[in-house]
């Protein structure tokens, strides 16, 4: 193997464990989000890039009820 496969190869495994990584810190960062003040589904999923229907379930995994808002 050369040097540059050997550089490529490690490249190529630390993008794979990020994108592995990715779904849960989205996740994450939309309840953050919600607890930060941006209570509205659509524009967390604008924001994210994920469904609806993925945000509610995030959500009530964090222990938000997306249907109830306020403090």
């Amino acid at each position: 193997m050369t040097e540059e496969r050997d550089t490529l190869t490690r490249r190529a495994e630390q993008l794979r464990d990020q994108l592995a990584s990715a779904p849960i810190e989205l996740r994450d960062t939309a309840a953050n989000l919600w607890r930060d003040g941006l209570q509205n589904v659509r524009e967390l999923g604008r924001v994210t890039g994920l469904s609806r229907t993925t945000l509610y379930a995030a959500l009530r995994e964090r222990g938000i009820e997306p249907t109830q808002r306020g403090d």
